[in-house]
């Protein structure tokens, strides 16, 4: 399905709103109708920019791995922001919006402060940044220690691995890494240190 993820967002006199975007998944082509994620509004793929010294035909369409300008009819710009998802507009096409997930992390080797249930962080996946609690402590394993795996820990410490339960503060589009890893890698950071890197394994 179709994943493109806006990185920046500007308008043009007589032109409509101009992205700057990445696609991650599958092809947008001119003409095509499509979704603006979260805020759900829909409109038309009017041109796609690849920028000087592309042929003719990559014009009329962009595919997964390409970075390009899409500019789009239909749609209110004060509605677009960055960190938002271009998708198809079928229900059964667009990634899911949720606020809880089940996720595995591996903690930084040199926190200074443990993870504990309820800890607060923020979430930063592609251009999107989420206050974010972990919610639960579902499992740990320390690679470097015998016999250290545990259910339901109290604290997470450096170098551990861990399975955790997550809720954002707002529904955000995420997807489990295995369907798309562009919607489902993060980084956990506090108080402007990174304290975790990790995949979403389920989304509930």
């Amino acid at each position: 399905p179709l994943r493109v993820l806006v990185n920046d967002v500007y308008t043009e006199w007589n032109k409509g709103i101009t992205l700057r975007c990445r696609v991650v998944q599958g092809v947008v082509q001119v003409g095509e109708k499509i979704v603006v994620l979260p805020v759900g509004d829909e409109g038309t793929v009017s041109k796609i920019e690849h920028g000087s010294g592309t042929s003719g035909n990559r014009h009329k369409y962009a595919m997964a791995g390409d970075s390009t300008e899409i500019v789009l009819l239909g749609v209110d710009i004060a509605r677009v922001s960055i960190g938002n998802i271009i998708s198809h507009p079928h229900w059964e096409l667009r990634p899911p919006l949720k606020r809880n997930v089940k996720a595995k992390i591996m903690v930084m080797d040199q926190l200074s402060v443990p993870i504990i249930r309820g800890a607060q962080v923020l979430l930063h996946m592609h251009s999107v940044d989420v206050p974010t609690t972990i919610s639960k402590l579902v499992s740990s394993v320390n690679p470097k220690k015998k016999n250290s795996s545990k259910e339901r820990p109290r604290v997470l410490t450096g170098g551990t691995s861990a399975i955790v339960e997550m809720t954002f503060a707002r529904k955000i589009c995420v997807e489990p890494y295995n369907a798309c890893r562009a919607l489902g890698r993060f980084v956990l950071r506090r108080g402007g240190e990174t304290v975790a890197i990790g995949i979403i394994e389920n989304v509930l």
